[in-house]
């Protein structure tokens, strides 16, 4: 494409698939000050693309002739209903940042995005940014709710069942276990279509009582971050999501026992609550912020 937007002598244009290494190296560098580790290898970019649906062709890097200097991926689909773009990583390099590269890609983009159709422009900043914060309320962004980062490498402690519960894998989503049962809205990598979109990846264990599934907890195999838990509202202060918690962490692929619960609504006080007292302490948090476009 062919739209940009100059600022001094940077120029802001839409990506292209082959720029993938290119956005990797610069994505890494952008974020290796970031208040959370955040270094990833090139497979796992490749998959941070498609669990947030991002299309390079649609994303914006900002370049000083042809050095990439900035760059904001997105990611499309719907978000309560609307047509929804998503920052899925908005950085700047060190040596450039405080020259309003962010501003402009967000200047060139939201209006683009407008024109196609787009409802609504969603993203995510840790709540101590105060830069960005505020330059996201200027640019016209408003805040959702507040969303927490959670962890623990500590054993989860053993509880007792009132009734037999087995614990076993499945490889789907309970289709009954739906919308009903969540005490608030997923965020946008924690939805389930992000979850369909990246189910290689993802190990689902359910707990069952008299072959029914009751609860599930999907977390990333090999890793510890959990996308989604839910246990069925009827069978719920059973110790069955305590249950899924320890199978989970006995899990040989899991490195050092961590657990950790990403984007989870600070507005869910039952779920915020569960896992404080199984351990699990708040390591950050962020705003969920739209703007209308």
């Amino acid at each position: 494409m062919s739209q940009r937007n100059e600022n001094s002598q940077l120029v802001c244009r839409f990506l292209s698939d082959e720029h993938l290494v290119l956005t990797h190296q610069k994505f890494v560098e952008a974020f290796s000050d970031y208040s959370l580790p955040f270094k990833l290898s090139l497979r796992q970019f490749e998959n941070h693309i498609v669990l947030n649906n991002v299309d390079l062709n649609r994303s914006v890097g900002c370049f000083d002739k042809e050095n990439l200097v900035g760059l904001s991926l997105n990611g499309f689909g719907h978000w309560k209903g609307d047509a929804t773009v998503y920052d899925a990583g908005t950085g700047v390099v060190p040596d450039y940042r405080r020259r309003g590269i962010s501003k402009a890609m967000f200047e060139m983009m939201c209006p683009h995005f407008s024109e196609h159709g787009f409802e609504q422009y969603l993203l995510e900043v840790i709540t101590e940014n105060t830069p960005a914060v505020e330059l996201y309320k200027k640019l016209g962004f408003k805040t959702e709710r507040e969303l927490l980062l959670l962890e623990t490498q500590k054993p989860i402690e053993s509880v007792n069942i009132d009734r037999e519960v087995e614990i076993r894998r499945i490889f789907e989503l309970p289709e009954h276990l739906g919308e009903s049962h969540h005490d608030s809205c997923p965020s946008w990598q924690n939805s389930p279509e992000a979850i369909d979109r990246t189910m290689h990846l993802k190990k689902i264990l359910g707990a069952f009582e008299n072959d029914v599934c009751v609860g599930y907890v999907v977390y990333t195999e090999g890793f510890s971050r959990i996308s989604q838990m839910l246990v069925d509202r009827n069978f719920r202060k059973r110790g069955i999501g305590t249950r899924l918690l320890i199978e989970m962490q006995n899990d040989d692929g899991l490195k050092d026992n961590l657990l950790r619960v990403i984007n989870l609504d600070a507005s869910d006080k039952g779920s915020t609550g569960f896992f404080e007292r199984r351990g699990l302490r708040r390591v950050l948090s962020q705003f969920e912020m739209y703007k209308p476009l």
